[in-house]
């Protein structure tokens, strides 16, 4: 029996790989910080409302605690890369959040931002959620702190997410809420998730920043058991091989989906063709964008390095033809552009690429 068992495992796991390569549905995009930008902090209010116009189903946030109890929303320990003096002079010295009054936070130090405008306050997690229920995104909650899961519960009712390798706050989370809850993995914890997410139960998932604890086999296996599988932060090309691979959930710092009910300001269809070796095949906006996106899907049989914006992220892809290839980037004050360059020969059946004005 165990062996039957482990023989329609393998054919399940077998299934969700070929489907994952022709037909997997577009993967879930949050905005890992919030939707930021050179201008736009990370976790910030503003931040928030820019991932709403970008089309993310949610936010990503960090939790902290000040001195007096109050949960933040920083990422690092210490505010000194994200924020300056009130006056906006740089901070000297380390200054850590757990060493800071909620008032002192409040009051000294504002976000760092180019534009006076962003230079408001570290909001608070309460802030965050409020912003995130009056958009209608999902916030994802980076943090080991089990008042911060009640509060959210409380604001969001159960359509939130908690993020964290702290297994004792997942279990206590699960006590009280049915929201989705993502174990971040590592390559050496990977497999004690297969014990782990079914004693928790409802909504489960992984998530990981390493290749190696998201592997092709082992995405196939969380994704054929019916757990989400996020890809954290991943960088280009091993972004577009995990969502070719099956993740379900992609948190990123600057990707896209080629989602026409992203409302694109323009899609190209790109007629079937053969790419030679070298050659190269260029697309651009209609003009300048102050703040925009790029995003292609694409069916090719070859090796191809699909390149955005000229310089900012390339995507050297390997594909036999039995798939499509989805990728995208946005950016702030350019023309939003995409090119695609023939490695070896390529034979493309077919590809669309949507440009997009937020």
């Amino acid at each position: 029996m165990k062996r039957l068992f482990t023989f329609f495992a393998a054919l399940i796991c077998v299934v969700f790989v070929a489907q994952a390569q022709s037909t997997q549905p577009l993967p879930k995009m949050f905005a890992h910080r919030g939707c930021w930008s050179k201008i736009v902090p990370e976790n910030s209010i503003h931040g928030v409302a820019r991932a709403a116009r970008h089309g993310y189903m949610g936010i990503e946030c960090d939790v902290k605690k000040t001195s007096d109890g109050k949960l933040v929303i920083m990422h690092d320990r210490t505010i000194n890369r994200t924020c300056r003096n009130s006056d906006y002079s740089k901070i000297s010295g380390k200054v850590a959040v757990g060493n800071l009054t909620f008032n002192e936070l409040r009051n000294n130090y504002v976000l760092a931002s180019s534009n006076p405008e962003y230079r408001t306050q570290v909001p608070t997690l309460e802030e965050i959620l409020k912003e995130c229920k009056k958009y209608n995104l999902t916030p994802m909650l980076h943090s080991k702190y089990v008042e911060s899961y009640r509060l959210a519960q409380k604001i969001m009712g159960n359509n939130w997410v908690c993020f964290t390798n702290d297994v004792e706050a997942i279990k206590e989370c699960r006590k009280f809420s049915k929201c989705l809850i993502l174990y971040a993995i590592n390559a050496k914890t990977a497999d004690s998730a297969f014990e782990l997410l079914p004693e928790l139960g409802g909504k489960v998932g992984v998530s990981s920043m390493e290749r190696e604890a998201l592997t092709r086999e082992r995405i196939a296996k969380f994704r054929a058991l019916g757990y989400e599988v996020q890809s954290s932060i991943y960088l280009a090309p091993r972004e577009a091989y995990v969502v070719r691979d099956g993740a379900s959930i992609i948190l990123s710092d600057f990707s896209l989906m080629p989602d026409p009910n992203n409302n694109p300001a323009k899609v190209v269809a790109v007629d079937p063709q053969t790419l030679a070796q070298g050659s190269t095949l260029k697309f651009a906006s209609d003009g300048k964008v102050k703040d925009g996106g790029v995003a292609i899907e694409i069916e090719f049989e070859g090796v191809m390095e699909i390149a955005f914006d000229k310089k900012t992220a390339f995507y050297t892809l390997y594909n036999n033809g039995s798939h499509c290839d989805r990728v995208g980037r946005r950016f702030i004050n350019g023309v939003g552009s995409v090119a695609l360059h023939g490695v070896e020969e390529c034979k493309i059946k077919s590809a669309k690429i949507y440009f997009y004005e937020f």
